[in-house]
C-alpha cells in the first residue's frame, strides 16, 4: 500500500535532523523564531531563509498588465410596471402539471368497456382539415369518411380525365331511357310522371322541396347535417379514452396544427379560425403526453407554439384596450389570456425555456408604450 501524502510543512527538513542523502546538507542555526538581529555566518543567514520561506504564501499571482476591470452590471428595473405570472404561480402550477401527467401514465385496467379496435375514435394524423371538424365537434361522416373503394377509384380517375364511367348496373327501363343526342352520345332521359308536367297559368309546377330550399341559408347537401355557420356544434373535449391512444409523436404532430391554426387567424382574423377555450385544453392535454427530454427539432415546435401564444395575447390585449368587442363564433368562449398564460407557462417551465418570458416582457412592455 502506498504511503499517505504528507502536508508540505512535513516535507520541510528539521534543523535538527541528522544529514542524509537527499536532505538539507548545509548546517542551518538553530535560533529562535523572533531572532532578528544580522546575520553572522551562514548558519544564522540559512536560519532566516528558511523562516522567512515558511511565511509566504504557496501560490502567487502577478498583476495582468493588460487586465481590464470587470464591468458592475446592475439590474435596471423596467420603468412600465408590467403583469407577468408570478413566480409563485409558475411554480405551483408545474407541480400540479407534472403531477397530471403522472396521473394520466398510470396503467388502468378493467376500467370501463373495452374500446373496438375497428371504431375509429379520431381523424388519421395527417388530415389537418377533419382534425378541425373533429374537434368542432362536426357529425363523424364530416370527419370520417367512408374510404372509396378501389372500383369507385378507378371511375373517379376516368371522370377526372374527361372521360365518362358507367357501372355494370344496368338502368331500369321503367324509369330511365337512353337516346342519342346531335352529337352522337348517349344520354339519359328521366321519365316523368304525367301529373307533375301539367301546365299552368305560372308554368309548370316546382317542387315544394326545391322553393324550400332556396329560401333558407346555403348549406351542403353532401351529409345529412347541414354545414350552415348558424348551427352550433358542441366542440369535442379531450378525454382520458382519446389521450391513451395518442402518443408522443402525434401529440407533437396535433400541437403543429394549432400552432398553424393560431398563425392563421393571426394572419387573417376571422370568426371560423378563432382558437377556443376549447382549443386550450386540447393542447394542453396534448402537452402532458410529451416527455421532459426530446430533440432540437421537436422543441422548436414548442417553442413556435408558445410564441404563437404570445401573438394570441397580444391580439387579445390590444382589443380589450381598444374596447372593440371580442366574441366567438357562434357563442363559442375564445381562447382568453388565461388560457395563453397557462401554455406560454408550460412550455417555458416544464421544458426549461426560459427565455420566453424576456419574450413576453418585451410584448407586454411594448403595449404599455
Amino acid at each position: 500500500m502506498p504511503p499517505s501524502k504528507r502536508k508540505r510543512q512535513d516535507l520541510d527538513d528539521s534543523d535538527e535532523d541528522e544529514p542524509a542523502y537527499g536532505k538539507q546538507i548545509l548546517p542551518v542555526a538553530n535560533l529562535p523564531e523572533d531572532f532578528s538581529e544580522e546575520p553572522m555566518n551562514g548558519m544564522q543567514y540559512l536560519f532566516t531563509v528558511r523562516r522567512d520561506s515558511r511565511q509566504l504564501p504557496d501560490i502567487v499571482r502577478a498583476a495582468n498588465p493588460y487586465g481590464i476591470p470587470e464591468p458592475t452590471v446592475e439590474h435596471q428595473t423596467p420603468s412600465v410596471q408590467v403583469e407577468l405570472p408570478s413566480k409563485e404561480w409558475r411554480d405551483l402550477f408545474e407541480m400540479r402539471f407534472e403531477n397530471f401527467r403522472k396521473n394520466l401514465d398510470q396503467p388502468t385496467i378493467h376500467v370501463g368497456p373495452a374500446d373496438d379496435v375497428s371504431y375509429r375514435m379520431m381523424p388519421e394524423k395527417k388530415d389537418r382539415e377533419l382534425w378541425w371538424a373533429f374537434l368542432a365537434g362536426r357529425p363523424e361522416s364530416e370527419w370520417n369518411p367512408p374510404r372509396k373503394s378501389k372500383r369507385q377509384m378507378k371511375s373517379q380517375q376516368y371522370v377526372d380525365h374527361g372521360m365518362r364511367a358507367w357501372t355494370n348496373d344496368t338502368p331500369d327501363p321503367s324509369h330511365d331511357s337512353w337516346q342519342n343526342n346531335d352529337e352522337g352520345e348517349v344520354e339519359q332521359v328521366l321519365t316523368m310522371d304525367p301529373a307533375e308536367s301539367l301546365p299552368s297559368p305560372l308554368g309548370t309546377p316546382v317542387a315544394l322541396d326545391f322553393l324550400e330550399g332556396i329560401s333558407q341559408p346555403y348549406c351542403s347537401q353532401s351529409t345529412s347535417v347541414p354545414d350552415c355557420d348558424e348551427i352550433a356544434f358542441i366542440p369535442r373535449e379531450p378525454s382520458t379514452r382519446i389521450l391513451k391512444l395518442i402518443d408522443e409523436r402525434m401529440a407533437l404532430h396535433l400541437l403543429m396544427y394549432f400552432t398553424h391554426w393560431i398563425n392563421v387567424h393571426l394572419q387573417a382574423p376571422n370568426h371560423s379560425s378563432l382558437p377556443t377555450e376549447s382549443h386550450a385544453r386540447w393542447i394542453l392535454s396534448l402537452l402532458s403526453r410529451i416527455d421532459d427530454y426530446i430533440s432540437a427539432d421537436d422543441m422548436n415546435l414548442l417553442r413556435n407554439l408558445a410564441r404563437a401564444c404570445l401573438g394570441l395575447l397580444r391580439e387579445i390585449k390590444q382589443k380589450h384596450n381598444s374596447s372593440s368587442t371580442y366574441l366567438g363564433p357562434l357563442g363559442l368562449k375564445p381562447m382568453g389570456e388565461t388560457s395563453c398564460w397557462i401554455i406560454i407557462t408550460a412550455v417555458a417551465g416544464v421544458w426549461k425555456q426560459h427565455d420566453l418570458w424576456m419574450d413576453a416582457e418585451a410584448m407586454l412592455i411594448k403595449l404599455k408604450t
